[in-house]
């Protein structure tokens, strides 16, 4: 039972991280400060954003290590019972160097995207990682989708097209934007989601193959991407670029004095940035938890309930409009992501097509992710 309201206390925090951690991203994009330059513009740093959500991410590291000396002061076998700490704390580290450039990339990517889309459109798109977690478990377990499965991974491409198409018709989010660069931040969601896809796979790989602590995981992950946007901030200083991207003193891909000046001048940006913070530290922990609990594909799916919250947050305060085309995408994500994980449709599967939901066999890992669904 403890284990239960556990892990129900974690994915409570999931969802909520997810939710907060989009909504911070695109209220900082909206925001304008001084610069270096002593010019007023919107803050635009997709890169110093990922930077921080990197070091949000590093201080589970820094989390677990405090706990794990506390633990190991009192008693020297708590470190091994206590659910944050408990498992193989002795492996190699840079088998999360992979995961932690996905992870960085991935997160670029969704900054990105929010400079140029409606925050719930990017949540719906990002919602298509199900059909490429799907497909990379099939090359790193060996899981071959069913027919329930692969109707869903169908109804959930039906789905990112029509998200798309509301996008293309309905352009008018703010004067600056265009079809192209609502398209373009389309783009960079599928992306991506793509690129989170491939680092939910290893990272269940890994935490299962190894017995890893999340928390020790996802600080590790964290370190990576810290260090590597250092030197992506350095290169990027150099990068002329032109609009919409190089809306900084220099106008090149990246300009971190302007957006540290930038942050100065405005508190806002700041206590979103250090909300941000926290919401990466516990977004990749809680998701971590969920994919060595259960799967990358459960972590995906409950990754993607964002999108309710997301979709009136970005009608009642962002702009958009109420789009009929991105509801029925909507409808046709969560039918698909439904199906894929036999949630309420195994009885209606059954009365439709008795044959192909009815005899379908199970793999070793659908039937793993099914036990460790279960309610204990």
């Amino acid at each position: 039972m403890i284990c239960s309201v556990y892990y129900g206390m974690i994915i409570v925090v999931f969802i909520s991280a997810a939710v907060l951690g989009s909504l911070v991203i695109k209220y900082a994009n909206m925001q304008e400060s001084v610069g270096i330059d002593g010019e007023v513009r919107l803050f635009q740093h997709p890169f110093i954003q990922s930077w921080v959500g990197a070091f949000g991410m590093f201080m589970n590291l820094v989390l677990f290590n405090v706990m794990y000396y506390i633990l190991k002061w009192r008693s020297e076998t708590l470190p091994d019972e206590h659910m944050f700490t408990k498992g193989n704390r002795h492996f190699n580290v840079f088998i999360f160097l992979l995961p932690g450039i996905f992870e960085i990339v991935a997160t670029t990517s969704l900054v990105l995207g929010l400079l140029f889309t409606y925050v719930s459109s990017l949540a719906m798109l990002r919602s298509s990682m199900i059909m490429f977690t799907a497909f990379l478990s099939f090359f790193a377990f060996g899981h071959v989708p069913g027919y329930r499965e692969s109707f869903g991974i169908v109804c959930v491409i039906l789905g990112v097209v029509l998200v798309g198409l509301s996008d293309y018709l309905d352009k008018k989010e703010s004067e600056d934007k265009d079809t192209t660069t609502i398209i373009l931040g389309d783009c960079m969601a599928i992306v991506g989601a793509f690129l989170a896809a491939c680092q939910v796979v290893l990272e269940e790989k890994y935490l299962k193959q190894y017995d890893i602590p999340p928390l020790q995981a996802a600080g590790w992950e964290g370190l990576f991407g810290f260090i590597i946007m250092i030197f992506v901030q350095l290169i990027g200083q150099f990068i002329p670029v032109g609009l919409p991207l190089g809306v900084n003193s220099q106008g090149t891909l990246s300009d971190f004095p302007d957006g540290c000046v930038q942050i100065y001048n405005n508190w806002q940006i700041a206590v979103t940035l250090v909300i941000k913070v926290f919401t990466m530290a516990a977004y990749n922990f809680c998701g971590l938890s969920v994919s060595k609990e259960f799967s990358s594909t459960t972590n995906k799916v409950l990754d993607s309930l964002r999108i309710i919250p997301l979709w009136v947050c970005s009608m009642a305060f962002f702009g958009q409009r109420f789009q009929y085309l991105q509801l029925l995408g909507f409808f046709f994500l969560i039918m698909g992501q439904g199906f894929y994980n036999n949630i309420g449709c195994t009885k209606m599967g059954k009365k439709c097509c008795p044959y192909e939901f009815g005899e379908e066999e199970e793999d070793e890992h659908t039937i793993s992710m099914r036990r460790r669904i279960s309610i204990e």
